[in-house]
């Protein structure tokens, strides 16, 4: 009993601290909303490999699938627009000299060699 008493109290103290990250599905399921994300899944996963592959032509770097996939995620959680204003506001909120570093970088990156 003191056993079962244990579990219990170990189980309780797991839902209690990640209760902010539960699913609950009966009620995603009530509201006609996915309850799996396995065929998205699925189909990220069969981009990344085809473009990962070493024969294929056009082939992405980890980091370039890495950036994908977050831009991904910020698209399927619906906070892409909130990101990417954070981002510009971020950007603005830069030092003078680094603001300035940063555009004379972006006008050389666009000059023809």
């Amino acid at each position: 009993m003191r056993h079962l008493d244990y579990r219990l109290r170990d189980l309780w103290g797991y839902i209690e601290g990640s209760k902010t990250s539960l699913v609950g599905y009966a009620k995603r399921q009530k509201a006609n909303k996915p309850i799996s994300t396995a065929m998205a899944e699925s189909a990220v996963n069969q981009i990344i490999n085809a473009r990962m592959c070493k024969r294929q032509q056009m082939r992405w770097t980890s980091s370039g699938a890495h950036l994908l996939a977050q831009v991904r995620c910020a698209v399927i959680n619906d906070d892409l627009p909130a990101k990417l204003a954070a981002y510009y506001k971020k950007m603005s909120e830069l030092p003078e000299h680094i603001s300035r570093l940063l555009e004379l970088l972006r006008r050389g990156a666009e000059q023809e060699p």
